[in-house]
């Protein structure tokens, strides 16, 4: 028996893995075509959210609650849904919410793209699906630092990028500089720093043309509850947990530190809205 699931497993993965290569072989390529040949008629002003999840449907409602709060009337929202559970009967039903269902978990990366590519509006922002804004006044911010000369805006964290918790920028200029969330990771070695993370290397081709949002406040342990440059609040942690068996991350964080800061975060940020 445990070599029958060990084979199938293993199938599976394989199946999983050929998927990915066929989606970034053809899907993405077919899409950016598509949105080159679109982009006259990009609706100039406005936004779109885009924002991936994964069997996190209690944050994605937050996500879609606040944004529609906290943006222009008419804001939309791009949810790629990577393959969840019941993804039908929890799609959102706001008019202003389009949700892709991908039939498979194709990686955080791809779902960007495929997100940011069906954007029809001159701005893009992706926010993940346990981040939201802070106070009404987040888009505007963050449209206006692109009109200041930026080419990407958004959450700095760490290295010297623009982390998709929080990011921007025109959709137009994604598409003719050819740009990709795609990961090439590399972890920490002796002597060298990661790199390749997701998105990290937009920020690379357009610099120093970046703005960054610094973290102006954090609850810990490590990153666990962060908030860049009082725009938007982000969990790293919130749906981590789902994907490993672990009682602990990144050795610090405890399975149950995630949802104690989110809770803090509702109460502190997700009530009446502010100016």
């Amino acid at each position: 028996m445990k070599k029958a699931r060990a084979a199938i497993s293993l199938i599976v993965g394989h199946m999983l893995e050929l998927a990915r290569r066929c989606g970034w072989l053809v899907v993405i390529p077919l899409l950016r075509a598509r949105a080159r040949r679109r982009l006259g008629s990009l609706q100039a002003g406005a936004a779109t959210i885009v924002t991936v999840n994964w069997n996190s449907w209690s944050h994605l409602a937050v996500l879609i609650d606040l944004v529609t709060r906290r943006s222009p009337p008419g804001t939309r929202i791009v949810v790629v849904d990577n393959g969840s559970e019941d993804a039908r009967s929890h799609r959102p039903r706001d008019e202003n919410v389009r949700t892709v269902l991908l039939p498979l978990n194709m990686g955080h990366d791809f779902a960007l793209d495929l997100g940011v590519l069906l954007s029809e509006t001159e701005y893009v922002v992706t926010l993940d699906v346990d981040a939201f804004p802070v106070h009404g006044r987040w888009l505007e911010e963050l449209e206006g630092a692109l009109g200041d000369g930026a080419e990407v805006a958004g959450a700095r964290l760490n290295r010297e990028y623009v982390h998709p918790c929080c990011w921007a920028m025109r959709t137009a200029r994604f598409v003719e500089q050819g740009h990709s969330f795609r990961s090439n990771y590399r972890p920490r070695e002796e002597g060298r720093d990661a790199s390749g993370d997701v998105g990290e290397e937009i920020s690379l081709r357009e610099a120093p043309a970046v703005k960054f949002y610094d973290v102006t406040s954090q609850r810990g342990p490590g990153d666990v509850g962060t908030v860049f440059g009082d725009l938007v609040y982000h969990n790293f942690y919130a749906t981590r947990f789902s994907a490993t068996e672990g009682g602990t991350l990144d050795g610090v964080v405890a399975a149950d530190d995630p949802a104690r800061a989110w809770e803090e975060a509702l109460a502190r940020y997700a009530g009446p809205d502010r100016d």
